[in-house]
């Protein structure tokens, strides 16, 4: 074993009663710094992932209706915020009169919400296209409708007194997941509710060719728009009240929940600075005056010819061991107390612990506990360099 780590940890043999102080107050800092950053993780960072992964905290509402032109959607569609973005009809023709499934039971579930969809709609898994249909999962169940299956729609209207349907066959193309969308819903294409749209407001078109095909309007009354990322919310939200256009996010909430994981972020790091700056002075002070109490072996060990690296290596390795320990220590402990507190508490999410530390923080804390050791271990390498090899004779 080379000399530097023999002397080393014989010093530390010697003096183990202020090394294990040392490692105990190591694991006093330490442990609970852990056991924080792994709640902060288990619990907050699971929620805000959550509502990162839930496309429908990303959605903005328009409020009331408007005439949005097709610059508008060009406009949107351009801009790095927008993840998606579709025209949509009057709130008042989103509605279908009823909905029926002849297979494999006859049922019909009224007043069915329609919501316009296009490719790349968040929400959905596939697309949606004239006469092909997504429902979501509680409008699904209500009617026993699965993929590949056929429905009909209603659609109903008063002209003069006379009430009035159309029918539309549809093909159910698939099922949005109850997690994603949680009411009953069916999801159809922009041609199909504009034919929609059509055939409620203007007489002329009859229940027998209201599915013709008929120019796009002039401009759209509503859309339907999400946000790339929940921190797009604030910076589209503020480009489109600057163009006069009046929008509210669905989910209220998200924006607050990120600036709780902000400041939480802030919060934590600055008490974990706050506690590694006074552990590094605890430290680099607790080296220095080990060489303090050895100057004259250190002396003597320059007399004797050791080279200087190999002098200024022993409290450098003294850090290692007690910091390396430190941490050993810690996680020893935490890790039970993590498993114990997840067991005593239930998870914030299905698979999610409440508390859990990610490999990437586990090794994070081991490069700063080396950087810590490195660094402290300056002030004690310098004095050792320092001591001449004449002060053994004087003192001796």
């Amino acid at each position: 074993m080379p000399l530097p780590i023999v002397l080393a940890l014989r010093e530390l043999r010697h003096d183990w009663i202020s090394a294990l102080c040392f490692v105990a107050a190591l694991v006093g800092v330490l442990a609970p710094m852990l056991i924080l950053l792994a709640l902060k993780t288990g619990a907050l960072d699971t929620m805000v992932e959550r509502l990162v992964d839930d496309p429908a905290n990303r959605e903005l509402l328009a409020v009331g209706a408007g005439a949005h032109d097709e610059a508008f959607f060009r406009w949107l569609e351009a801009r790095p915020e927008v993840g998606f973005v579709v025209p949509a009809t009057r709130s008042i023709n989103a509605l279908a009169d009823a909905v029926m499934a002849s297979s494999p039971r006859r049922s019909v579930v009224r007043e069915v919400p329609l919501v316009v969809s296009a490719a790349g709609d968040p929400l959905l898994s596939g697309e949606v296209g004239p006469g092909r249909v997504w429902l979501s999962a509680p409008l699904a169940k209500s009617l026993g409708a699965t993929p590949g299956g056929v429905l009909t729609m209603v659609i109903g209207r008063r002209i003069d007194g006379l009430e009035q349907t159309a029918r539309r066959r549809l093909e159910v193309a698939g099922i949005v997941p109850a997690e994603r969308y949680g009411r009953p819903a069916l999801f159809l294409s922009l041609p199909d509710m504009l034919a929609i749209e059509r055939f409620r407001d203007d007489p002329a078109v009859t229940p027998e060719r209201w599915l013709q095909a008929a120019a796009p309007p002039a401009a759209f009354a509503s859309f339907r728009l999400y946000a790339r990322t929940l921190a797009d919310l604030g910076p589209l939200s503020a480009a489109l009240e600057k163009r006069g256009v009046s929008v509210r996010p669905r989910a209220e909430n998200a924006a607050l929940l990120l600036q709780l994981r902000r400041g939480a972020d802030r919060l934590y790091l600055a008490v974990a600075a706050l506690a590694a700056a006074g552990f590094w002075a605890a430290m680099s002070a607790n080296l220095r005056g080990m060489v303090e109490r050895r100057r004259l072996a250190f002396s003597l060990l320059r007399m004797l010819g050791l080279a200087p690296a190999q002098r200024a290596t022993v409290p450098l390795i003294q850090s290692l061991v007690l910091i390396g320990a430190g941490l050993g220590l810690s996680l020893a402990l935490v890790l039970p107390s993590l498993a114990l507190i997840n067991a005593s508490f239930p998870a914030v999410a299905e698979g999610a612990a409440l508390a859990r530390l990610r490999p990437d923080q586990l090794g994070g804390a081991a490069v700063l506990a080396c950087v810590t050791a490195l660094t402290a271990a300056l002030w004690a390498m310098a004095a050792v360099l320092r001591i001449p090899s004449e002060e053994v004779l004087r003192h001796g």
